[in-house]
C-alpha cells in the first residue's frame, strides 16, 4: 500500500472517531447542566413508601380524576367508585420512585410558562395524600423534553423528535428534568378505569325480547355449527347467512367508554325503552344484556350474570364403581367454580350502566327480518331460436 493510501485511511479513521465522540458528547447534552449533588438523585426520597398514599389527584386544564384505596381496591370518585386499573398505578409509583433527576433547573416566570409547568399552559398536577388526607408529596408535570432528530414526521408514523424526558416542579418548589416522560399522567380520567369488562366466545343460544315479546330466537347445536333462525322462513326469503354468523363474534371483543351515574333515572340512560338479550354459551353461563335506547346519541348497555348448568352428574356408560367417587368430586369441583366465577362476573358488572360503542350491539339489536333475504330469481330458460 503506498504511503498516500495509507495516510488517507489514517485521516478518514480519525474523522470517524471523532464522529462518534461528538455524538456521544451530543447525546450527554441532552442531560447535560446537573449539579453533581443531584446527579443519580431520584425525584421521591428514599423513605417515600406507596402504601402510605391513599389518595391520588390528578388535575388537567379543569378535569380532575381522583384515585382512592379502599378497603379491596382501588377507585374513581368522579366515576362513582367505579374500580381503576391499579397496575397503571404502580407502575407509575414505581417509575417515580426510581427515574433519576437528570438537571436541576432554575427558572423565571417566562421560562416556566415556555415549559409548560404553569396550570394555564396544560400542566398536570399530582398530589399523593395519606390516610388523612395530609399532602405527601405534589408534583407538577409540564412539557416534554425532546431529542432532536434529522428524520421529518411521516403520515404513517416514525421520524419527528423523540420524547426523553420531562420537566417537572417538586412541592412547589425545585424544577427538575427528569429522564422519563410519564406519560401516563396525561391520560383522561376514563384512561383510569379498569377496563376489564365481559366476553362470550362459544355462543351457543341468543334470544331477543321486547319486553315479553320474542323478535329473535337463534341457536346452534356445537361449537363447529352454524347458527340457525328459529321459526318459519318465508317461501320468497331464506337465511342470510353471514348476519348471521356475525352473531357469534359480537362480544368476543367488546370494550365499554364510560360508566353511567347509578343514581340517574332509568329515563336518562334509556332503561325505560330496553330490550333484553339473553345468550348462552356451551359451558351453559347465561349472560343477560339489557340495550336501552340510545339517549342523546348515547348507546348504554346493563349485564348480568349466572350459570345455569347441571347439578347432577350423569354417569358414563358401564362405570366402574371405583371410578364413581372420583368422578362426582370432579364434577362437583368443576360445578363450584363455574358457580363463583359467575357470582364474582354478575357482582363485577350488574351494580354499572355502561356506556359503550353504537357498534357493540349493532348487529344483535334488530328485527328478524334483518336476518333473512330475497332469495335469487330463477334464470330464464332461453328459448330456441325459431327458422
Amino acid at each position: 500500500m503506498k504511503k498516500k493510501q495509507l495516510f488517507i485511511l489514517l485521516a478518514v479513521g480519525l474523522a470517524l472517531i471523532l464522529l462518534y465522540l461528538w455524538q456521544q458528547c451530543s447525546n450527554r447534552e441532552n442531560w447535560s447542566g446537573a449539579s453533581l449533588s443531584a446527579a443519580g438523585s431520584t425525584i421521591l426520597p428514599e423513605s417515600f413508601n406507596s402504601e402510605n398514599v391513599y389518595t391520588v389527584v390528578f388535575t388537567k386544564d379543569g378535569e380532575t380524576a381522583t384515585l382512592q384505596k379502599g378497603d379491596h381496591n382501588w377507585t374513581m370518585a368522579e366515576r362513582y367508585g367505579y374500580p381503576i386499573n391499579f397496575a397503571s398505578l404502580k407502575t407509575l409509583f414505581v417509575d417515580l420512585y426510581e427515574t433519576k433527576v437528570a438537571q436541576t433547573l432554575t427558572l423565571n416566570q417566562n421560562q416556566t410558562a415556555e415549559l409548560q409547568l404553569t396550570p394555564d399552559t396544560g400542566a398536570v398536577s399530582m398530589v399523593m395524600l395519606d390516610k388523612e388526607g395530609k399532602q405527601l408529596v405534589k408534583l407538577l408535570f409540564g412539557k416534554k423534553h425532546e431529542r432532536e432528530t434529522e428524520m421529518p414526521p411521516t403520515p404513517y408514523g416514525g421520524g419527528g423528535n423523540t420524547p426523553i424526558g420531562r420537566f417537572i416542579q417538586i412541592n412547589d418548589g425545585d424544577f427538575i428534568l427528569a429522564a422519563n416522560t410519564f406519560s401516563r399522567v396525561d391520560d383522561t380520567a376514563v384512561k383510569w378505569l379498569d377496563e376489564e369488562f365481559f366476553k362470550i366466545s362459544d355462543l351457543k343460544t341468543a334470544i331477543l325480547k321486547d319486553n315479553d315479546t320474542v323478535l329473535w330466537e337463534a341457536s346452534r347445536s356445537d361449537k363447529n355449527a352454524d347458527l340457525t333462525l328459529q321459526g318459519d322462513i318465508p317461501p320468497d326469503q331464506e337465511l342470510d347467512s353471514t348476519k348471521l354468523a356475525s352473531l357469534k363474534n359480537a362480544f368476543s371483543w367488546v370494550r365499554f367508554q364510560d360508566v353511567a351515574d347509578p343514581a340517574l333515572p332509568p329515563e336518562k340512560v334509556g332503561l325505560d325503552k330496553a330490550k333484553n338479550l339473553q345468550i348462552t354459551d356451551f359451558n351453559d353461563f347465561v349472560y343477560t344484556l339489557t340495550i336501552p335506547q340510545p339517549v342523546e346519541g348515547k348507546q348504554y348497555l346493563k349485564i348480568q350474570v349466572a350459570w345455569q348448568g347441571p347439578l347432577e352428574r350423569t354417569p358414563a356408560a358401564e362405570e366402574k364403581p371405583e371410578d364413581k367417587d372420583k368422578a362426582d368430586a370432579a364434577f362437583a369441583q368443576s360445578v363450584k367454580e363455574k358457580q363463583d366465577q359467575a357470582k364474582e362476573l354478575n357482582a363485577r358488572l350488574s351494580p354499572w350502566t355502561y356506556e359503550v360503542e353504537a357498534r357493540v350491539v349493532e348487529n344483535v339489536n334488530k328485527e328478524r327480518g334483518y336476518f333473512l333475504k330475497a332469495k335469487p330469481k330463477p334464470a330464464e330458460e332461453t328459448k330456441p331460436a325459431q327458422n
